[in-house]
């Protein structure tokens, strides 16, 4: 039986970027897609034309999307609907629709969901695999009330490992910034938390106070923070004694006086990527970078219209495979993920 038409999709976003999302699928779809349902961090659209769960809406704005399957009243209803599609094997992820930017997210009671809805799923004929090539998303709404929405997609390129995007990590008290918590979730989000990084070397541009380097000391590397401002005494009096401190501006950064390799190449400088990119290019001339982890500030509206523009630029230096998204610790700003 072949699976019936939908013309809806969804996407998931971070608190504030509806707007922003809104307008990158309109550039990048035209009139095929018209907003439909929306409500903080979730919108759906209606598609003039028939439409899947192989669909990419391809929006950096866009945490995790898919085909939507819309409100279920019941755990049955999900099944049922799977079914319908001749789908007999996904894996399921079940995440909150309202995501605070500190990662502060109560997993017990969606974990509890999570196991009701496996059941149901198993007693209708879809079994759970997390290889599966169909992902299942299974959006809780903050209202105890409100139907669980559903959407499906099948896996892509650039997929966030964890469910929804959302790695299980919160912003500790200790921490300097929350560049601590942008780059864990950018780890998390390409499986590079799993990786042994003890004593390998990164350098992190725009590093103070510390957010990001004592995250990356913590996990046993050494750190070439490179920044004008000062290091909060976590990072300065790390146990490792593995930071080294180079209190410039980028543009005077000489590359010449850096290790020739380095694992990771970090950026998160408060300024536009026109003005930022062309110097980490540079340094990607003299330096072998295994991995990137850039944070693109969108400073200006304008900007944003450009995202294509800065990230094709990144391709011409960077190692690939090259991912974008906006991560939900991310502001005004997207990260651009480089390497395998």
């Amino acid at each position: 039986m072949s699976a019936p038409a939908s013309p809806f999709l969804f996407a998931c976003c971070r608190e504030g970027s509806e707007a922003s999302l809104k307008a990158d699928v309109l550039r990048r779809h035209g009139t095929l897609l018209t907003p439909a349902f929306m409500r903080p961090q979730l919108i759906t659209w209606k598609a003039r034309a028939p439409v899947d769960e192989t669909f990419d809406l391809a929006s950096p704005f866009a945490r995790v999307s898919g085909l939507s399957l819309g409100p279920c009243q019941t755990d049955d209803d999900i099944a049922a609907r799977l079914v319908e599609r001749s789908i007999s094997r996904v894996c399921l992820h079940v995440f909150p629709r309202v995501v605070p930017e500190d990662g502060g997210i109560d997993w017990q009671p969606l974990d509890a969901v999570r196991d009701r809805l496996a059941a149901a799923l198993q007693k209708g004929g879809v079994k759970l695999d997390e290889a599966a090539e169909h992902v299942v998303s299974i959006v809780i709404d903050d209202k105890p009330e409100a139907p669980l929405f559903a959407g499906l997609r099948k896996r892509r390129a650039g997929d966030p490992l964890p469910s929804g995007g959302l790695p299980r990590i919160a912003l500790p008290g200790h921490a300097p910034s929350r560049a601590w918590l942008k780059l864990e979730q950018a780890l998390a989000w390409r499986g590079w938390d799993k990786l042994d990084l003890h004593g390998q070397t990164a350098l992190d541009l725009g590093c103070a106070p510390g957010g990001a380097s004592l995250a990356l000391l913590d996990r046993g590397m050494k750190v070439i923070g490179v920044d004008t401002g000062d290091m909060d005494e976590a990072v300065l009096r790390h146990d490792s004694g593995g930071f080294r401190h180079l209190r410039i501006p980028l543009a005077r950064l000489d590359a010449m006086k850096l290790p020739s390799a380095v694992s990771l190449l970090l950026c998160d400088i408060n300024l536009g990527p026109p003005e930022v990119l062309p110097h980490i290019a540079k340094l990607c001339e003299s330096i072998q970078a295994q991995r990137l982890i850039l944070t693109l500030k969108m400073n200006l509206p304008v900007y944003e219209k450009r995202l294509d523009e800065f990230v094709d630029f990144i391709r011409g230096f960077a190692p690939g495979p090259v991912i974008i998204t906006q991560l939900a610790a991310n502001r005004r700003e997207v990260c651009v993920m480089a390497g395998a």
